[in-house]
């Protein structure tokens, strides 16, 4: 499981743990007088209002806006990432799916000649990102790529390339063949939307010329115990996670927060210094910041020792429960059955 499984699962204690360390949030836009409340004082009225100004393109279909919509948000992250400093293409999430591919290939049919393709779209988006002045639709098009191949480090070769992707791929000959099969519609969705963010892609680069620490999907001490978690991005005492949704509820932004204060809560050593969290909306595009201070209902710097301290002893038992279960099958598997003697 991941911190996003554990946090759908009404049972884990990871979601209960999170959720009690923020009890006002738990109950903001709830049904009463009280939720109501709630989600007035985490700004949640001024969210849920936005209007969408870059929806997703009217010539994408209705069976096809599901896809479309996780492959721009995927693609979108990389294309932020590209406009901030220190991005390279083989420390991405998407060169390790492109490794687990390559190392058991014939998980997929004709996977030798998918790995193929994807490896030469990724070096075309090395190169590209080497060019003086690339064009704002060639870096929206190599964006793509490493999005399907972020797609199979999370879910894995069958489940990423077993549908109309894989297709998609093994249809072309050579990669600038697939390159151009990327639709139209997709590369101007990742480009509209980064354009909008332009001004606060500007001041995020002068504060990292001004000294501001800032970590590109930055991981978590305590991950490995839940099955990993890694966000957006980390500046300065920011902690922010793009999010390229039409509409905007109170669950959703609630279940968001969430996530975040679960990253936080994660960062057991304080690594990175979190003592703010934003969701980027690009769609809208709007940027909201909430302070820790104010999603925990006290003071940030007295609680989180605390929190993090359980937080890890919880993360703790879980994982040696987990590896004495492990050890359990692997014995139960190694028993030799009895054998029959005349």
């Amino acid at each position: 499981m991941s911190l996003t499984s554990h946090l759908k699962d009404p049972v884990s204690p990871v979601r209960q743990f999170i959720y009690e360390s923020a009890p006002d949030l738990a109950l903001a836009g709830t049904r009463g007088a009280q939720g109501k409340a709630m989600a007035t004082r985490f700004d949640f009225d001024k969210l849920t209002v936005l209007e969408t100004q870059i929806p997703i393109p009217a010539e994408v279909t209705h069976s096809q806006r599901k896809s479309h919509a996780v492959a721009a948000g995927i693609a979108l992250d990389y294309r932020i990432r590209m406009s901030l400093p220190r991005f390279e293409v083989a420390e991405t999430a998407a060169w390790k799916g492109l490794e687990r591919l390559r190392a058991n290939p014939n998980t997929v049919h004709r996977g030798r000649h998918i790995a193929r393709l994807l490896q030469d779209a990724l070096n075309f988006a090395y190169l590209t990102l080497r060019e003086k002045d690339p064009h704002p639709l060639s870096l929206a098009r190599v964006s793509v790529p490493l999005a399907w191949c972020e797609a199979i480090y999370r879910a894995g070769p069958i489940t990423a390339l077993t549908n109309d992707l894989g297709r998609q791929i093994k249809r072309a000959k050579t990669a600038a063949e697939l390159m151009m099969s990327i639709d139209d519609a997709l590369i101007f969705d990742i480009a509209k939307m980064h354009k909008s963010l332009t001004p606060l892609l500007e001041e995020w680069n002068g504060a990292v010329s001004d000294g501001f620490d800032y970590t590109p999907n930055p991981t978590f001490p305590g991950a490995l115990a839940i099955g990993g978690a890694d966000a957006d991005l980390a500046i300065n005492d920011l902690l922010v996670d793009f999010k390229t949704r039409e509409e905007i509820t109170n669950p959703w932004l609630r279940d968001t927060l969430f996530q975040l204060l679960g990253y936080t809560l994660l960062d057991l050593d304080d690594s990175l210094g979190i003592r703010r969290v934003a969701i980027l909306l690009p769609r809208q595009p709007y940027i909201a910041i909430w302070t820790l201070d104010d999603l925990l209902g006290r003071d940030a710097d007295e609680a989180l020792p605390k929190l993090r301290e359980a937080f890890a002893g919880l993360l703790t038992t879980m994982l040696s429960s987990q590896l004495v279960e492990d050890e359990t099958e692997d014995e139960e598997t190694d028993v030799e059955p009895d054998r029959i003697t005349t």
